[in-house]
Protein backbone atom coordinates (compact mmCIF):
# COMPACT_ATOMS: atom_id res chain seq x y z
CA UNK A 1 0.00 0.00 0.00
CA UNK A 2 1.21 3.72 -0.67
CA UNK A 3 2.69 4.77 2.12
CA UNK A 4 1.12 8.25 2.50
CA UNK A 5 3.22 9.28 5.16
CA UNK A 6 2.43 12.16 7.19
CA UNK A 7 4.78 14.35 9.25
CA UNK A 8 1.83 15.64 11.73
CA UNK A 9 1.04 12.52 12.33
CA UNK A 10 4.63 11.51 13.71
CA UNK A 11 4.72 14.58 15.63
CA UNK A 12 1.65 13.74 17.29
CA UNK A 13 2.62 10.48 18.05
CA UNK A 14 5.98 11.74 19.60
CA UNK A 15 3.66 14.04 22.18
CA UNK A 16 1.61 11.28 23.04
CA UNK A 17 4.21 8.67 24.09
CA UNK A 18 5.58 11.82 26.12
CA UNK A 19 2.34 11.94 28.12
CA UNK A 20 -0.04 14.57 25.78
CA UNK A 21 -3.10 13.71 26.74
CA UNK A 22 -4.51 16.61 23.83
CA UNK A 23 -1.82 14.72 21.40
CA UNK A 24 -3.48 12.22 21.08
CA UNK A 25 -7.06 12.90 21.36
CA UNK A 26 -6.12 14.49 18.28
CA UNK A 27 -4.10 11.89 16.44
CA UNK A 28 -7.02 10.09 16.88
CA UNK A 29 -9.27 12.30 16.05
CA UNK A 30 -7.48 12.35 12.67
CA UNK A 31 -8.54 8.65 11.84
CA UNK A 32 -11.62 8.34 13.63
CA UNK A 33 -13.96 8.81 10.41
CA UNK A 34 -12.04 6.60 7.73
CA UNK A 35 -11.53 4.05 10.64
CA UNK A 36 -14.94 3.94 10.67
CA UNK A 37 -15.99 3.87 7.50
CA UNK A 38 -13.22 0.81 7.02
CA UNK A 39 -14.46 -1.29 9.57
CA UNK A 40 -18.21 -0.58 8.87
CA UNK A 41 -18.93 -2.36 5.96
CA UNK A 42 -17.14 -5.46 7.32
CA UNK A 43 -19.09 -5.61 9.78
CA UNK A 44 -21.99 -5.85 7.59
CA UNK A 45 -23.29 -2.12 8.13
CA UNK A 46 -24.06 -3.24 11.95
CA UNK A 47 -23.31 0.60 13.29
CA UNK A 48 -23.00 -0.44 17.02
CA UNK A 49 -20.79 -3.25 16.38
CA UNK A 50 -18.45 -1.02 13.86
CA UNK A 51 -18.52 1.85 16.74
CA UNK A 52 -17.60 -1.26 19.18
CA UNK A 53 -14.53 -2.21 17.19
CA UNK A 54 -13.11 1.34 16.48
CA UNK A 55 -13.28 1.87 19.94
CA UNK A 56 -11.49 -1.23 20.82
CA UNK A 57 -8.66 -0.49 17.81
CA UNK A 58 -7.94 2.86 19.61
CA UNK A 59 -7.45 1.42 22.30
CA UNK A 60 -4.99 -1.07 20.79
CA UNK A 61 -3.65 1.36 18.96
CA UNK A 62 -2.81 3.67 21.87
CA UNK A 63 -1.08 0.55 23.75
CA UNK A 64 1.21 -0.03 21.10
CA UNK A 65 1.91 3.44 19.64
CA UNK A 66 5.22 2.85 20.30
CA UNK A 67 5.35 0.12 17.64
CA UNK A 68 4.42 2.18 14.79
CA UNK A 69 7.47 3.51 13.16
CA UNK A 70 5.93 5.73 10.28
CA UNK A 71 7.05 3.15 7.79
CA UNK A 72 3.33 2.73 6.86
CA UNK A 73 0.47 5.62 7.21
CA UNK A 74 -1.17 5.48 10.87
CA UNK A 75 -4.45 4.55 8.61
CA UNK A 76 -3.26 1.59 6.90
CA UNK A 77 -1.46 0.47 11.12
CA UNK A 78 -4.56 1.42 12.52
CA UNK A 79 -6.84 -0.86 9.75
CA UNK A 80 -4.43 -3.76 10.44
CA UNK A 81 -5.22 -3.77 14.32
CA UNK A 82 -9.28 -3.08 13.19
CA UNK A 83 -8.47 -6.63 10.91
CA UNK A 84 -7.72 -8.74 13.38
CA UNK A 85 -10.14 -7.44 14.93
CA UNK A 86 -13.01 -8.31 12.87
CA UNK A 87 -11.29 -11.75 12.16
CA UNK A 88 -12.15 -12.71 15.59
CA UNK A 89 -15.67 -11.80 15.45
CA UNK A 90 -16.39 -14.11 12.47
CA UNK A 91 -15.35 -17.29 12.58
CA UNK A 92 -18.66 -18.93 12.62
CA UNK A 93 -20.35 -16.48 9.41
CA UNK A 94 -21.60 -17.91 5.99
CA UNK A 95 -20.08 -15.92 2.88
CA UNK A 96 -20.59 -14.20 0.82
CA UNK A 97 -21.94 -10.98 2.19
CA UNK A 98 -20.60 -7.92 1.49
CA UNK A 99 -18.60 -7.61 4.62
CA UNK A 100 -16.98 -11.57 4.65
CA UNK A 101 -16.30 -10.65 1.08
CA UNK A 102 -14.10 -7.57 1.99
CA UNK A 103 -12.02 -9.58 4.83
CA UNK A 104 -11.37 -12.71 1.92
CA UNK A 105 -10.05 -10.24 -0.52
CA UNK A 106 -8.05 -8.04 2.06
CA UNK A 107 -4.51 -8.79 1.30
CA UNK A 108 -5.96 -9.00 -2.69
CA UNK A 109 -7.02 -5.20 -1.86
CA UNK A 110 -3.58 -4.34 0.02
CA UNK A 111 -1.16 -6.04 -3.27
CA UNK A 112 -3.55 -3.89 -5.88
CA UNK A 113 -2.85 -0.53 -3.90
CA UNK A 114 0.72 -1.24 -3.76
CA UNK A 115 0.93 -1.85 -7.90
CA UNK A 116 -1.07 1.42 -8.50
CA UNK A 117 1.90 3.76 -8.55
CA UNK A 118 3.36 2.29 -11.69
CA UNK A 119 -0.17 1.10 -13.56
CA UNK A 120 -2.06 3.11 -16.08
CA UNK A 121 -5.59 3.76 -15.64
CA UNK A 122 -7.94 0.88 -17.18
CA UNK A 123 -9.96 2.20 -20.51
CA UNK A 124 -13.25 0.17 -19.35
CA UNK A 125 -14.68 2.63 -16.71
CA UNK A 126 -17.56 1.17 -13.99
CA UNK A 127 -20.50 1.24 -16.39
CA UNK A 128 -21.79 -2.22 -15.08
CA UNK A 129 -24.14 -2.57 -12.30
CA UNK A 130 -22.87 -1.08 -9.47
CA UNK A 131 -24.49 -1.15 -6.10
CA UNK A 132 -24.15 1.26 -3.34
CA UNK A 133 -22.71 -1.45 -0.83
CA UNK A 134 -19.96 -2.19 -3.60
CA UNK A 135 -19.23 1.40 -4.05
CA UNK A 136 -18.86 2.31 -0.54
CA UNK A 137 -17.49 -0.95 0.29
CA UNK A 138 -14.64 0.06 -2.68
CA UNK A 139 -14.24 3.51 -1.01
CA UNK A 140 -13.49 2.27 2.52
CA UNK A 141 -10.41 0.28 1.14
CA UNK A 142 -8.97 3.09 0.07
CA UNK A 143 -6.51 5.17 1.52
CA UNK A 144 -7.98 8.46 3.07
CA UNK A 145 -6.82 10.45 0.90
CA UNK A 146 -7.49 8.70 -2.26
CA UNK A 147 -11.20 8.78 -1.02
CA UNK A 148 -11.74 12.38 -0.48
CA UNK A 149 -10.39 13.22 -3.69
CA UNK A 150 -12.86 10.83 -4.91
CA UNK A 151 -15.85 11.99 -3.50
CA UNK A 152 -14.55 15.21 -3.89
CA UNK A 153 -14.27 15.18 -7.64
CA UNK A 154 -17.38 13.25 -8.37
CA UNK A 155 -19.77 13.89 -5.75
CA UNK A 156 -19.08 17.16 -5.16
CA UNK A 157 -18.09 17.71 -8.54
CA UNK A 158 -15.01 20.13 -7.44
CA UNK A 159 -12.47 21.31 -9.83
CA UNK A 160 -8.84 20.13 -9.64
CA UNK A 161 -7.69 23.58 -8.71
CA UNK A 162 -10.36 23.42 -5.72
CA UNK A 163 -9.43 20.34 -5.12
CA UNK A 164 -5.67 21.32 -4.84
CA UNK A 165 -6.78 24.84 -2.62
CA UNK A 166 -8.47 22.17 -0.30
CA UNK A 167 -6.00 19.94 0.20
CA UNK A 168 -3.29 22.42 -0.19
CA UNK A 169 -1.35 20.79 -2.98
CA UNK A 170 -0.12 21.63 -6.37
CA UNK A 171 -2.26 21.59 -9.32
CA UNK A 172 -0.20 18.52 -10.49
CA UNK A 173 0.53 16.30 -7.32
CA UNK A 174 -3.46 16.64 -7.43
CA UNK A 175 -4.29 15.78 -11.11
CA UNK A 176 -1.39 12.82 -9.99
CA UNK A 177 -3.19 11.60 -6.77
CA UNK A 178 -6.72 11.63 -8.65
CA UNK A 179 -5.10 9.15 -11.14
CA UNK A 180 -4.19 7.08 -8.61
CA UNK A 181 -7.02 6.92 -6.44
CA UNK A 182 -8.89 6.17 -10.05
CA UNK A 183 -6.75 3.70 -10.58
CA UNK A 184 -7.68 2.15 -7.22
CA UNK A 185 -11.29 2.48 -7.04
CA UNK A 186 -11.54 0.63 -10.27
CA UNK A 187 -9.50 -2.59 -9.62
CA UNK A 188 -10.74 -2.40 -6.07
CA UNK A 189 -14.17 -2.26 -7.15
CA UNK A 190 -13.50 -4.80 -10.05
CA UNK A 191 -12.11 -7.24 -7.76
CA UNK A 192 -15.13 -7.03 -5.01
CA UNK A 193 -17.69 -7.18 -8.00
CA UNK A 194 -16.28 -10.45 -9.84
CA UNK A 195 -15.91 -12.47 -6.09
CA UNK A 196 -19.45 -10.54 -5.56
CA UNK A 197 -20.35 -12.93 -9.08
CA UNK A 198 -22.24 -9.63 -9.82
CA UNK A 199 -19.77 -7.95 -12.97
CA UNK A 200 -18.56 -9.69 -15.87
Amino acid sequence: MPTMFDQEDLDLRQRTLRGDREAAEALFERHMEALYEFVHYRVGGDRHLAENVVQETLLVGFQKLADFEGRSSLHTWLCGIAKNKIRALRRERKPLRIDDLLTQVDPEIDAILMQIETEELPSAAIEARETRDLVGATLSSLPPEYRRALVDKYVEELSVAEIAAKSQKGAKATESMLHRARVAFVRVFELLAKRRGGFE
